[in-house]
């Protein structure tokens, strides 16, 4: 059922945080795309009813975080993150930064060649605020797996329905969505989803940020 991607073929990509906001809409884009012939996925809730039919016929592949992953994977896609006020600073290490580094590195062990993963706007690992701090340490600790490429996705506030209510970012999301503010500008979580899948079909041997500006360039591309 997997095997590794010849130029031109439709690959295998590997998914975490399939159930969040950006992660569900990479997931919906990923099974639709003819780009790709199986999408993985590593979660810990169960696989969404709608799904399921995909299951039978092999185009998804729905994994508990225990399980091995198969060898295979052309490409990581990952949109994990919490808050600090859900899960704690000890929790937010945990998932934003251990468990993205963790998959990460599953993922090159089984051939994945281009590392997508959202990050944050300020990301920097000697950064006074925590935050970003951890995704920081997170983004270093990922340049150092050395894939051939990396796209480290920088959002500001994101925009969408999400399955725990945030109700302090959708406040500040409507004073932050004009355009004039840059990089500082909220967008949808299926922007970005559209985004790092537009851009990993043009994707080069490099290593890159792509903040706001190249979220809506990316957003808008068409095959």
């Amino acid at each position: 059922m997997l095997s590794n991607n010849k130029e031109g073929a439709p690959k295998t990509a590997f998914l975490v945080g399939a159930t969040g906001l950006i992660g569900s809409h990479l997931l919906r884009l990923l099974l639709q795309s003819e780009h790709y012939r199986c999408v993985i996925v590593q979660a810990r809730s169960p696989c969404p009813s709608e799904y399921h039919d995909m299951q039978i016929d092999g185009r998804l592949v729905w994994l508990d975080f225990d399980a091995k992953l198969p060898d295979g994977v052309d490409e990581f896609f990952c949109a994990l993150g919490t808050t600090q006020k859900q899960s704690g600073k000890a929790g937010l290490v945990k998932v934003d930064r251990d468990l993205v580094i963790k998959t990460a590195t599953a993922a090159v062990a089984a051939g994945a060649s281009l590392l997508s993963i959202v990050s944050a706007l300020g990301a920097n690992d000697s950064s006074l605020f925590f935050y970003n701090r951890i995704k920081g340490q997170m983004e270093a600790g990922a340049e150092r797996l050395n894939p051939d490429t990396l796209h480290l996705w920088q959002p500001s506030l994101l925009l969408g329905e999400r399955s725990e209510s945030r109700s302090g970012e959708s406040l500040a999301s409507m004073v932050m969505t004009p355009n004039w503010l840059g990089n500082f500008s909220a967008r949808e979580g299926a922007t970005v989803a559209k985004a790092m899948i537009n851009a990993a079909q043009v994707a080069k041997p490099e290593h890159i940020r792509y903040k706001v500006r190249s979220i809506d360039m990316f957003s808008k591309l068409t095959d």
